[in-house]
């Protein structure tokens, strides 16, 4: 299984250095990465599920992606991000296009989830453990900048706010 994969990162920068490290971890596997995910064998769409548009948007860009598995050479849709996390359950029901889905905690197991996915299986992970995942990354910025993620989640429990319920607690 050594495909061509492509990645759309919705949301803030801390989805984007997660997307940088899957990237790595991928192109570590011997997966080729591509610019165009029309192009790809495989596209993973890291989402955002914090507030509205940014959860329209993500449901459109899953859509959008979906669409290139009717017609195009697109075999395998992954939804990774803080929407699968928050909504894994409805996601699962309601998009049947989607081979695999993975919350925010589970990123090391990526390889497995594309795996799983390619024996024929639907796989979901969801957990709540830790939120920190290390890897090398796959710059997507320019080369002379990059985004550092020095915390991740919140103690703070505001009734506007998602965070913790996506990202769980404050982690530096």
């Amino acid at each position: 299984m050594a495909y061509r994969v492509g990645c759309i990162s919705l949301g803030c920068e801390k989805n984007r250095v997660d997307a940088e490290m899957m990237m790595a971890s991928l192109e570590q596997e011997g997966f080729q990465l591509v610019d165009d995910v029309a192009m790809g064998d495989a596209a993973i769409v890291n989402t955002c599920g914090f507030i509205e548009p940014a959860k329209e948007e993500s449901i459109e860009a899953i859509f959008e992606m979906a669409k290139y598995k009717e017609t195009g050479r697109l075999q395998k849709l992954f939804v990774t991000g803080c929407l699968a996390q928050r909504y894994i359950d409805d996601l699962y029901r309601e998009m049947p296009e989607v081979d695999g889905f993975m919350g925010v905690a589970d990123y090391t197991r990526l390889l497995e989830m594309m795996q799983e996915a390619e024996a024929g299986g639907r796989p979901r992970y969801v957990c709540d453990g830790e939120r920190f995942f290390h890897a090398e990354r796959v710059l997507t910025t320019p080369a002379y900048s990059a985004y550092v993620k020095i915390s991740d989640g919140c103690d703070n429990r505001c009734s506007y706010c998602a965070i913790p319920l996506i990202r769980g607690p404050y982690h530096s």
